[in-house]
């Protein structure tokens, strides 16, 4: 579970930190839970103590509580602004006291010692962070990261695909009644240029993308210190010219120099936040191996979905934002008739790893994986992975995990531990089977323990009768498809099964359509017809088919 907290949301207010927040929160891999910062208590913080927090703009918590923080919980920052300022900005306290020494007061003090005990502070550009630095030497021994402003997926695939058209002579001002933003400054500077300008504010997010990018350029000249302000990353990315102050901190960023790069980079902001932010929550101090001496690994996934444009996305995103790259992605439609497929079309783009299979007759989930993992052709060594397509996988370096299981366990099969969407709850059905049960073949009397994640080689799977998977009627089972084939697998494998803690899936219990809530008696009976079938034997390593 992820808990966010800021002083305001998307809902409550657009402004620029406000989308960063939601779109990093879009991405979340884990299940989050938003706060305000007023509603911020102790019995809150006792309540989550053991949950990953996320402080974005935190103004209006309380400094006892950021004390308490600082000594008991686990948590990330992204700073925006200047928090230790009473104004959160230098400059404005300076024209309104004549001076600012807040690095000075218990207020400033206490948020410097807020930021050093962070797991990490994300900051919004190289600038901000190193006014920081100066003020408070000792952040700069914490681990810190540059974030910048971050867009969510259907914004950067609108700036992927604008075709930049023929600009007027119209320089943009942002009209606004913020005093950082220097609307009159930059009027001023337009009038002394001869510039023709228009101010520009109260539009719709896609009126003002669809006028930066008709519009010449930008005139931006904030009062004070703008730590990485989106109007001008969007205008920039609009084709617009820009005639900026040295008040915008990120215009020197080496990503800000031509469209393409600051493109390349904008679009893995998120993936380089949750890489960092779910790992964490995920593995743990779990040792990761030297990458130079792991053998690369092939995944084939194989992902079977009815209806699931809600979820779907983030299915796509979490393998698209795996550390390893090395997979490929069959896609099983059942018949949809929601818009899952055009979601589909969209997050994918022109990523060739990912292949789309339309059924025109029903076929179930079971059908579906037998029939995916013939079309994915894998090799002996190649790892299936079944991940439904209402449901996600939980970080960014899930398949590295596996890679590491597989090579040091020599293994054939492993399950492992979910968390549940949006409870955030642990699943209480996976657990490591007794040694008992391995060593005399009574996973059909055991309970159920072998869930999400599931995955296997291929030669494992080539060593059992798909037949196995069918009913007396010779069609594939409709429910309990899981245990229908993990069960003989189970069998097949022995003890070079493994059980993993790590929580690697996000299973979805929001999707309404989930087969326990509405064909509960018929996936109990198909689950008692599976496990009165004949056992499979353990299959000796000098025997496996090649």
């Amino acid at each position: 579970m992820i808990i966010f907290v800021s002083d305001a949301y998307k809902e409550d207010y657009i402004g620029g930190a406000e989308l960063t927040t939601e779109a990093i929160i879009e991405d979340s891999l884990l299940p989050v839970i938003k706060y305000r910062s007023h509603e911020v208590t102790l019995n809150l913080m006792n309540q989550y103590k053991d949950s990953c927090w996320v402080f974005g703009n935190f103004f209006s918590v309380k400094e006892e509580l950021l004390v308490y923080a600082a000594k008991n919980l686990n948590y990330y920052v992204i700073e925006y602004d200047y928090k230790y300022c009473k104004y959160r900005s230098i400059p404005k306290h300076i024209e309104l006291e004549g001076s600012c020494s807040c690095e000075k007061t218990r207020h400033g003090k206490i948020i410097a010692i807020f930021m050093s005990n962070a797991r990490k502070v994300f900051w919004m550009s190289s600038e901000q962070r190193q006014v920081y630095f100066d003020k408070f030497g000792f952040l700069s021994k914490s681990k810190n990261i540059v974030l910048s402003s971050v867009f969510d997926v259907p914004t950067m695939n609108y700036f992927k695909n604008l075709k930049i058209p023929e600009k007027n002579n119209k320089w943009l001002i942002l009209q606004s009644s913020s005093w950082i933003k220097g609307t009159q400054d930059s009027i001023k500077y337009a009038k002394k240029n001869n510039l023709d300008y228009e101010l520009v504010s109260g539009l719709s997010y896609d009126k003002m993308l669809n006028k930066l990018a008709e519009s010449k350029g930008l005139i931006f000249r904030p009062l004070a210190g703008d730590t990485c302000p989106r109007i001008v990353i969007e205008a920039f990315l609009s084709g617009c010219e820009l005639i900026l102050n040295d008040n915008v901190q990120h215009k020197n960023e080496s990503w800000f120099k031509d469209r393409k790069t600051a493109l390349k980079y904008l679009d893995k902001r998120t993936k380089t936040f949750w890489s960092i932010v779910s790992n964490s929550q995920v593995d743990g101090d779990t040792p990761q191996l030297n990458k130079k001496d792991s053998k690369k690994q092939h995944y084939k996934i194989i992902v079977p979905f009815y209806n699931v444009e809600s979820w779907i996305s983030k299915c796509i995103r979490s393998l698209k934002f795996q550390d390893h790259e090395d997979f490929q992605c069959i896609l099983m439609d059942d018949m949809s008739d929601d818009n899952t497929r055009e979601i589909i079309e969209r997050e994918v783009g022109g990523d060739n790893r990912f292949i789309l299979v339309k059924n025109t007759s029903k076929k179930y989930a079971l059908e579906n994986v037998v029939e995916a993992i013939n079309k994915a052709n894998p090799e002996n060594e190649d790892v299936i992975i079944i991940l439904d397509g209402d449901d996600w996988l939980s970080s960014t370096n899930v398949l590295s995990r596996l890679n590491e299981v597989y090579e040091q366990e020599d293994c054939l099969l492993t399950y492992g531990t979910y968390i549940q969407y949006p409870s955030g709850k642990i699943g209480i059905e996976p657990s490591r089977y007794p040694e008992e049960v391995i060593k005399n073949n009574m996973f059909r009397e055991d309970k159920w323990r072998a869930s999400h994640l599931k995955s296997f080689k291929y030669i494992l799977w080539k060593n059992f009768d798909t037949q196995d998977l069918k009913d007396t009627n010779d069609d594939f089972y409709k429910t309990a498809y899981d245990q229908a084939f993990m069960l003989p697998l189970l069998e097949l494998s022995s003890e070079r099964s493994v059980y993993l803690d790590d929580i690697l899936y996000t299973y979805n219990r929001s999707n309404p359509l989930n087969v326990d809530k509405i064909k509960t008696k018929e996936q109990h009976n198909t689950m008692l017809t599976i496990r009165k079938k004949k056992k499979y034997n353990r299959l000796p390593d000098a025997h496996i088919i090649r």
